[in-house]
């Protein structure tokens, strides 16, 4: 028994259990995405924010050349977590290698990621500590309570003591320059003049304002805001970095999180919408009884709320699976670096955020259903004139010329109801729109994230002065254990070309340039030439902005290939040259002019002098233009198996003006860094594709299961089986193939838009993204075809005298 008219809600929920259960799918797959993107989100800081720590260091600012006074009253402040000295002695010689000197408070080391594994933290004035590497004999051949002789930069031999031995940095092994750390005493004891730099490093404590308390230290103790140095990247993490680049991809974030939340609102209405319009009837007889306009209104909205009340949860917890799985797959591919990290990380924000946008979206996506139920004229929904309208405009019949009549007049359905086709195509539009955005991401991971690629060296072997031995290389190659041996030659050349192609802020830095009468500028700098031979030339092609990367074709024509983001320190763009580009260089026997056949975006090394530019050209001509011979640089990729054996034999042949540097783990940490981003950004595309596909099947499944009782009598009326199939196909093609069309192109230029705009500092040139539009085309037809099977089967199972009998 019923005891209020609100009481039918629950009931026919009840009764309908089918249609129900698509209704509360739809809603419940718009709040897992919600859910789902914005727990991700979050987790994702989380993990960022562990790996930017190991990768640069647990501080958020740095005072530059503090007093003692300074120190002092940085040290007391209640919102400071931890502070500590960091001086950094630069370059010196340390056993009669290159090494780094530096001192750091005990206290604020293992905020540096310097982690003691033997003895002790140096305190005395003669003691240091070392790398575990370091101690190698090919370096500085020591160990523990054993000595090292250093000379700074004022060429004083000084003898300490080592007290400890530290883990390896994966940055200092790579360079082949031990990190050597001394206790404050020493470095308090020696002069102020050796000193390279100077900081004050300071870890906030948790939920304080930085911006406020930087403003705040600048203020009270006078300094100024060049001496305060940031941590950028963690500050972006904990999103307390309102400038530059974490800005800009905050803005492209918060551009798609709001597609995501106009996705879910379109999902959800499309679904009330669909459900409203089947049920005239039901709403004609409740008018015919006494119902009021207002009255059906509220009946509607109790449904949504009944619906909403059973999908959000449903919603929610897959959201958090899907948070939960990515936390999974990082836990166990990095235990030992994320294990602070709990597994069952709940998302207070993400789950806030679906169960609000859930409720909110409901009640939103209702009102204009429930509107039209309250318009409903009862005579004409008892007729049920609304489910087999017949239009009195005259039919040209053009679609049947083209088409089978079943398929004309799936086609024709789909033009005839054009509320229903804008619903349905704004549906699948938004899906394929999302999910084209998030791959914006997807580039700049590539981009931007240093990852090991496929030249990426384990070993490389430099000359610490000239060039390596001639025979070095044949020796390498014969070793066991060597999976590809390559060398590479580089040096300084006087590069000139049109003084039109350099950049304004180059001209500005450099106080303007002399133009000859030709056109072309004097060079103010060196620019820097480097070899490749062709496995190399082979490898960068996955650099390539334009042109080639062809030997052979460098070879005949003079050419070289210019780099887009030069390195001065830090990226810059200091030329804009273009294919065909004639640049000439001095040699020994003159001057000889290049063409420019190729423009890639970076190099995966650098240049510690400063340059104009950097180009790429072939041994053959790099020999020519120079005049050298040997390799400067010998990079070595090893077998997988016996690589230890593999590194004693390759350092059993080299002598003492070889440097050896072990890119080993600083591969593995950025290969670390780089599947930590990867995991969430492609678990972003990977939840909206999926979620997209479920939105379409839903979609299609919901729309053809409330054109039962046309289907039925299309049965009624002789049309077969085969014939229903086919029309109904052509429906959700039509559909389907208009969303997508539509979304891909709302998609492309939301793409264009945001790469233009916010990523083309990153080199990243937006192209039309054929391959995606044509994967993303066929798997929207292969969901609507897919979403039709079941309601299909129900139709054809139904007897076509219970449809009549139901008109």
């Amino acid at each position: 028994m019923i005891g209020h008219y609100l009481g039918l809600a629950p009931r026919y929920l009840a009764a309908h259990r089918k249609k129900t259960r698509l209704t509360i799918t739809s809603v419940a797959i718009a709040v897992a995405l919600v859910t789902g993107i914005f727990s991700m989100l979050e987790v994702f800081l989380q993990f960022s924010k562990t790996q930017i720590i190991h990768d640069r260091g647990n501080y958020h600012i740095a005072i530059i050349q503090p007093t003692e006074q300074e120190i002092n009253m940085l040290a007391i402040r209640k919102d400071v977590n931890n502070a500590g000295r960091w001086l950094d002695f630069g370059q010196v010689k340390a056993n009669e290698i290159n090494g780094a000197a530096s001192a750091i408070d005990p206290a604020f080391a293992k905020n540096m990621n310097i982690t003691l594994v033997e003895g002790r933290y140096p305190t005395e004035d003669n003691e240091i500590m070392i790398e575990q590497w370091a101690a190698d004999k090919l370096y500085l051949n020591t160990k523990l309570n054993g000595t090292v002789n250093i000379a700074f930069s004022d060429k004083i031999m000084r003898n300490f003591t080592v007290s400890g031995i530290c883990k390896d940095l994966g940055n200092m092994k790579a360079s082949g320059n031990p990190g050597i750390f001394m206790s404050m005493a020493a470095a308090d004891k020696l002069k102020k003049s050796l000193l390279s730099s100077e900081l004050y490093v300071i870890e906030f404590k948790n939920r304080v304002n930085i911006a406020a308390a930087e403003k705040n230290i600048a203020e009270t103790l006078g300094i100024d805001k060049d001496r305060i140095d940031r941590n950028n990247r963690l500050l972006a993490a904990i999103g307390q970095n309102k400038g530059g680049t974490a800005r800009q991809l905050y803005v492209t974030g918060g551009i798609l999180f709001c597609i995501v939340l106009i996705a879910g609102v379109m999902m959800i209405y499309n679904a009330f919408n669909i459900s409203v319009m089947e049920r005239i009837r039901q709403f004609g007889l409740l008018r015919c009884i006494g119902a009021s306009p207002a009255q059906i209104k509220k009946l509607v909205r109790r449904e949504g709320l009944a619906i909403t009340v059973r999908a959000i949860p449903i919603g929610v917890l897959a959201g958090m699976l899907l948070t939960l799985g990515c936390s999974a797959i990082l836990k166990y591919y990095n235990a030992s670096l994320f294990a602070d990290i709990p597994l069952f990380t709940f998302s207070v924000i993400g789950i806030a955020t679906g169960v609000a946008v859930g409720f909110l979206t409901v009640f939103s996506a209702v009102l204009l259903p429930a509107r039209k139920a309250a318009r409903i004229a009862p005579v004409r929904a008892i007729t049920g004139s609304n489910d087999l309208k017949i239009s009195a405009r005259r039919k040209r019949g053009w679609l049947t010329k083209l088409f089978k009549a079943e398929i004309a007049m799936g086609i024709g359905n789909v033009a005839a109801k054009k509320k229903t086709l804008i619903l349905m195509v704004c549906s699948i539009a938004v899906s394929i729109v999302m999910f084209m955005g998030f791959q914006v991401f997807v580039d700049l991971l590539h981009s931007d994230r240093k990852t090991t690629k496929p030249y990426t060296p384990d070993i490389s072997l430099v000359a610490k002065q000239g060039d390596l031995d001639g025979a070095l290389y044949e020796k390498l190659q014969q070793l066991d254990g060597m999976k590809k041996v390559y060398g590479r030659m580089y040096g300084d050349v006087a590069a000139s070309f049109d003084a039109s192609k350099l950049s304004e802020a180059y001209k500005k830095e450099m106080g303007g340039v002399d133009v000859t009468a030709d056109g072309r500028f004097v060079p103010p700098e060196k620019s820097w030439l480097i070899s490749y031979d062709q496995a190399q030339l082979d490898w960068a092609k996955e650099e390539l902005l334009e042109g080639e990367m062809s030997e052979e074709q460098l070879n005949a024509q003079n050419g070289i290939i210019a780099v887009a983001l030069h390195y001065r320190g830090r990226r810059a763009d200091t030329t804009s040259l273009k294919l065909g580009d004639k640049v000439t260089i001095e040699t020994s026997a003159g001057l000889k002019e290049m063409t420019v056949l190729g423009i890639v975006r970076s190099l995966p090394f650098s240049n510690k002098e400063k340059t104009l530019t950097s180009f790429i050209t072939t041994e053959k001509l790099f020999r020519e233009l120079t005049g050298k011979r040997a390799y400067q640089v010998i990079d070595i990729q090893l077998k997988k198996s016996g690589q230890e054996q593999a590194v004693n034999e390759i350092k059993a042949v080299l002598d003492s003006g070889t440097t050896f540097q072990d890119y080993r783990q600083r591969n593995a940490e950025m290969d670390q860094t780089f599947f930590t981003m990867a995991v969430f950004i492609y678990g972003f595309v990977g939840v909206i594709g999926l979620i997209s596909v479920l939105n379409i099947i839903n979609t299609m499944n919901t729309s053809i299961a409330a054109k039962t009782k046309y289907l039925g009598v299309m049965r009624a009326v002789g049309m077969s089986g085969a014939q229903l199939s086919r029309m109904v196909m052509a429906e959700a093609a039509a559909y389907s193939l208009t969303g997508g069309i539509i979304g891909c192109l709302l998609g492309s230029a939301l793409q264009k838009t945001l790469i233009e705009s916010q990523l083309t500092r990153f080199q990243i040139s937006w192209e039309m993204p054929y391959l995606q539009i044509g994967l993303i085309l066929l798997l929207v037809l292969a969901a609507a075809a897919v979403s039709v099977i079941a309601p299909l089967k129900r139709v054809k199972k139904q007897g076509i005298a219970e449809v009549i009998g139901s008109l």
